[in-house]
């Protein structure tokens, strides 16, 4: 079973975070994810402190290509190492739900909340994030929540 919590309106305080960020083709997200989690991993368990759920941003995204940051919100000040690059969540007014179920039926969930973005007068902003409130590898897929932020511009 697939739902999502209801949309709310809030205000995002800024974060300080570490991430990657790449182009990567659509298909190719899920890969992508394992890839920059696993390249982040021992940067997050000796040099910062994570103080948050991992996020994904996306600045902008087609059927075929997406420009993705992978992170995690941090305590103070990120770090530079290799593709890792400190990174800022920003302050801003979003519409925000959580997508309860698998990641494949996240497009779902968008889909609705730009809708009610649409019934109440909401422009979105060109990015958004997700982030991952439990793991999928001590989580059954339909028990996934995944929060997401959109931007009202």
């Amino acid at each position: 079973m697939i739902f999502m919590t209801e949309v709310k309106v809030m205000m995002t305080m800024p974060q300080p975070a570490i991430a990657i960020r790449e182009r990567v083709k659509t298909g190719d997200i899920p890969q992508a994810f394992g890839r920059m989690f696993q390249e982040l991993m021992p940067v997050l368990e000796k040099e910062v402190r994570c103080v948050g759920p991992p996020f994904a941003y996306y600045h902008s995204w087609s059927d075929d290509e997406t420009d993705m940051e992978v992170g995690f919100p941090i305590a103070g000040e990120g770090v530079t190492k290799g593709r890792i690059r400190p990174f800022q969540l920003p302050a801003v007014q979003a519409a925000t739900t959580v997508h309860v179920g698998p990641y494949d039926k996240l497009m779902e969930s968008y889909t609705a909340l730009m809708e009610w973005m649409k019934a109440n007068g909401k422009k979105p902003a060109s990015y958004m994030w997700e982030e991952y409130l439990n793991s999928p590898e001590d989580t059954p897929p339909e028990k996934l929540e995944t929060r997401l932020i959109w931007p009202i511009e």
